[in-house]
């Protein structure tokens, strides 16, 4: 695994962050986030990203967690073990808890991540066409 320190990072990213919170507004903890958006200002000041998670089994292709997308572990996204992107939340995560970028996701994956986290929005009736 290769560890990047950057001071911007861009969508499809795969970065550490030491401290996010939940919607209910419980704190979490050294976690990884597929970056999807940035508040692209003169300085970034946060991101929006989407969490990843070792828990392959709740993969929408083999559990009933259908907004739940596999990532295989590759060499380019830097993660040890098969994983799966969890697109049915995005997170707002502030640039001063991003630790590091562990690698990046290819185009394909993220486009399948966009297509998954629309299809949530349009189920959820979270905005209006």
């Amino acid at each position: 695994m290769s560890i990047e320190v950057k001071s911007k990072y861009e969508m499809g990213d795969i970065i550490f962050v030491k401290k996010y919170s939940y919607q209910n507004d419980k704190n979490g903890e050294n976690h990884l986030f597929v970056i999807i958006d940035d508040e692209d200002n003169s300085v970034s000041i946060e991101y929006f990203g989407w969490i990843v998670s070792s828990h392959r089994e709740k993969a929408n292709d083999v559990s009933n967690f259908k907004y739940n997308e596999p990532l295989d572990a590759t060499l380019k996204n830097g993660l040890k073990k098969d994983s799966i992107v969890k697109c049915d939340q995005v997170y707002n995560i502030s640039k001063d808890n991003v630790a590091f970028k562990i690698g990046s996701v290819d185009v394909d994956d993220f486009y399948r991540f966009m297509i998954t986290f629309q299809k949530y929005i349009y189920e959820n009736n979270m905005v209006e066409i």
